[in-house]
C-alpha cells in the first residue's frame, strides 16, 4: 500500500513519554481524522513526529508513527531530516512559519498563527512573515484553519494564484456533543454553576488569567465550580504552578481537573453551564469552543485568531481581551444571568451546525484526492 507521511510536532504523547496513547490535543485530534480519511482512500497514513523520550517507532490502530529525539538537536533540523527519510507524499502539518526545507510540491496546514504575541518582537513577526513566503514559494496547496492565516498571506506575502490557500475552519461532531440535561431543563434547581476550561494547561491556552479568575469567581459566588478538563506536560514549569495553585486553594473542594479521551470529552460539557476559552496567543478554529457550541454552552474567549471566526459576540458566545478582569467581568455577567446563559447557549448550538463534521470531511476529501492524484 503506499504511503502517505504526515510530519508534525506532536501525535503520540511523546512529551510526558507515554507513546501508547493519542495526546488529548486538537492537533492530535484533527491528525487523526485526517488519517482516517486518507486510509479510506487506499492509502497508508504514516505519521513523522518530534519526540522528548527518543526514537520510536510504533503502531496506533491503522497508523504508523516515526519518533524522532529532539532533546539535544534543533526541531528544525529533525523537520527536515523527517523530509529526506518520509516516503510518498508528505503532509506538512507543523512549522509552516519555520525555515523548513520543503519537498516541492506538497501540502502544508497552517493550524492557526502562533506569533500573534502582541508582545512579540517586529524582528521576529518580519522572520515570519519570510518564512511563510518560502513556504508558499514550495508548497502547492496550503491549507488554513482560519481566516486569519489566510489575510496574513495577503497583506505579508505575494503568491499568484488565490486558491493556493484553503480556508477550511475546523469541525465538530454535532451527533455527538450535543446538549446535557442541565441544557434541556431535565434536572436540578441551579444550586450550583459549573464552568469548564477545556483546555491544554499552557501558557498560550489562558492557564494563567484563568488561574486568577477562578480565584475570584470561587471567591465571590459559593455556587460556582470549576473543571479544568485539559492535558498537562509533566514537569513543565506551567504544570507545578498550576497544581500548586490548585492544591493550596481554600476552595479546593470545588475545582476539579480531569483528563478525557477524545470520546469522552463531550461529558465535560455536558455538565457545564460555562465554556471558557482564555487563549492569550496561538489560536485557530479551537476544537474546544466548537464542542462547547455544539453541547449548547454560551463560550467567553479570547479574542484571539480563529474564535473571531467563530462567535459572533453577544449571539453565541462573547470575545473579550483575554485579560483577568474583562474575562472576570464577561463570566460573572453569565453567572448571575441564566436567561443570558440558554439565549446563548441555544444560538450556539444552532451555530455549531454550520461546522458540522460531516461537511468538513467531504472537502477534505477533494482535497486530498486532488493532491493525491498527482502520485499515483
Amino acid at each position: 500500500m503506499n504511503e502517505v507521511s504526515i510530519l508534525t510536532h506532536s501525535f503520540l504523547d511523546a512529551y510526558n513519554g507515554n507513546i501508547d496513547r493519542i495526546y488529548g490535543g486538537g492537533l492530535e485530534r484533527y491528525l487523526h481524522e485526517i488519517c482516517g480519511m486518507i486510509a479510506e482512500l487506499g492509502w497508508k497514513p504514516v505519521i513523522y513526529q518530534l519526540s522528548y523520550c527518543g526514537d520510536f517507532e510504533k503502531e496506533i490502530g491503522f497508523i504508523r508513527v516515526h519518533g524522532y529525539d529532539c532533546n539535544h538537536r534543533d526541531s528544525i533540523e529533525v523537520f527536515n531530516r523527517m523530509t529526506i527519510e518520509a516516503k510518498g507524499p508528505i503532509i506538512y502539518s507543523s512549522f509552516i512559519w519555520e525555515a523548513i526545507e520543503y519537498k516541492a510540491g506538497s501540502l502544508g496546514i497552517c493550524h492557526g498563527i502562533n506569533w500573534d504575541y502582541h508582545a512579540a518582537s517586529a524582528e521576529h513577526k518580519a522572520e515570519v512573515g519570510r518564512n511563510i513566503q518560502h513556504a508558499l514559494g514550495h508548497l502547492k496547496r496550503i491549507v488554513s484553519v482560519d481566516s486569519h492565516f489566510l489575510t496574513f498571506c495577503r497583506a505579508v506575502c505575494q503568491y499568484p494564484d488565490p486558491d493556493q490557500i484553503v480556508l477550511l475552519p475546523n469541525a465538530v461532531d454535532t451527533a455527538w456533543y450535543t446538549p446535557g440535561t442541565r441544557w434541556r431543563g431535565l434536572q436540578r434547581k441551579e444550586e450550583t454553576i459549573r464552568i469548564v476550561y477545556p483546555r491544554r494547561v499552557s501558557l498560550e491556552r489562558g492557564i494563567i488569567p484563568m488561574m486568577l479568575v477562578a480565584d475570584r469567581l470561587l471567591q465571590n459566588y459559593p455556587q460556582v465550580h470549576i473543571e479544568f478538563a485539559g492535558e498537562v506536560i509533566n514537569n513543565n514549569l506551567i504544570t507545578k504552578a498550576f497544581r500548586q495553585w490548585m492544591d493550596s486553594s481554600p476552595d479546593r473542594d470545588r475545582i476539579i481537573h480531569r483528563c478525557y479521551t477524545f470520546q469522552e470529552m463531550n461529558e465535560a460539557y455536558q455538565k457545564a453551564d460555562i465554556a471558557v476559552i482564555p487563549t492569550v496567543f496561538s489560536e485557530g478554529t479551537s476544537y474546544s469552543c466548537l464542542e462547547a457550541m455544539s453541547c449548547g454552552l454560551p463560550v467567553v474567549a479570547g479574542n484571539v485568531g480563529g474564535l473571531n471566526d467563530l462567535i459572533i459576540n453577544g449571539y453565541n458566545g462573547f470575545t473579550v481581551a483575554p485579560t483577568e478582569e474583562k474575562l472576570y467581568e464577561c463570566i460573572a455577567s453569565l453567572v448571575e444571568n441564566s436567561e443570558l446563559r440558554h439565549y446563548v447557549g441555544a444560538n450556539a448550538r444552532a451555530v455549531a451546525h454550520a461546522f458540522d463534521i460531516r461537511i468538513w470531511r467531504e472537502k477534505w476529501k477533494e482535497i486530498l484526492c486532488s493532491y493525491l492524484e498527482q502520485e499515483v
